[in-house]
Order: structure tokens, then sequence, then C-alpha cells
């Protein structure tokens, strides 16, 4: 089994549920300044709930791609570059929890 060709899908998938997701935090924070498209609380409950899975999405996507790059320049052990990633991008996600 090719973990990269899996990597490689999984950060193209959250590439386009992030984009999906920005459009959307993009239309409710509109909808939230100016009052139109969609009533208040609805824009604004989409809008703060939206940011933790923006974060999650944006972590899962910068990651993979900074793997593949970093794989790409030959930096470092591979192993400890994984390791590292998971660990920059857990300790991310708990701050933003923890900030929420």
């Amino acid at each position: 089994m090719n973990s990269n060709r899996y990597l490689l899908k999984l950060g193209r998938i959250s590439a386009w549920i992030l984009l999906v997701l920005m459009v959307l935090f993009i239309i409710s924070g509109y909808a939230w300044e100016e009052r139109i498209i969609m009533p208040l609380q609805q824009a604004r409950w989409i809008h703060t709930q939206l940011d933790t899975c923006l974060v999650f999405f944006f972590l899962v996507h910068a990651l993979i791609s900074a793997k593949f790059t970093l794989r790409r320049w030959k930096v470092g052990n591979e192993g400890l570059i994984n390791a590292s990633l998971l660990l920059i991008g857990a300790i991310s996600f708990l701050l933003t929890l923890s900030i929420k």
C-alpha cells in the first residue's frame, strides 16, 4: 500500500472541502454584516461554527503539501519530518480548540 498516494488524494480532497467552506464562510460573514442573503442568526451561527472546520482542513491541506515539498527538496529524514508535521498539526489544532 502506497501511503503517499493516499496522502496526495487526501490533500486534494481537503483543498476542495476548504474551498467550499471558505465560500460559505465569506457568504455567511457578508450576510452577518449586511443582514442580507440569510437570517442574521443563521449567518452568525454558520460563520462562528465554520472556523474549527476551516482550521482542521487548512492544517490537513497545508501539512500534507509541506510534507511533499520537503520531500521534493530532499530535506531531512522522512520519518522525522512526518513526526514533526504531525506534532505541529496536533498542537496547532489543540490551540485552536483551546481558544474557542
